[in-house]
């Protein structure tokens, strides 16, 4: 997939990315996902599409709520894992 087509697959989706389509879309681009704070003291994990870099998506669940983590290592153990990401843009504000 072209990077133009992943930034429209992103884009109509709009800013949520479930995790089933989080899998499917970091099996096709690697590049440009972090680890940023969210609620609090906890952290999220997105996706930054290559046509516009203040276009964001997050990781959300089943019904659609942000996936956030205790620390910054539990995001990347969870990239790691379930998304195969071993490298990620952490922003810790």
């Amino acid at each position: 997939m072209s990077q133009d087509d992943l930034s429209y697959w992103l884009v109509k989706r709009g800013k949520s990315v479930g995790i089933e389509a989080a899998r499917k879309l970091a099996a096709e681009s690697r590049l440009g996902w972090y680890i940023a704070p969210h609620s609090g003291k906890r952290y999220a994990i997105g996706k930054i599409h290559g046509a516009e870099m203040s276009t964001r998506h997050f990781l959300t669940d089943d019904q659609g709520k942000v996936i956030t983590f205790d620390s910054i290592d539990d995001a990347k153990k969870f990239l790691r894992e379930e998304l195969k990401i071993l490298t990620a843009q952490v922003f810790d504000i």
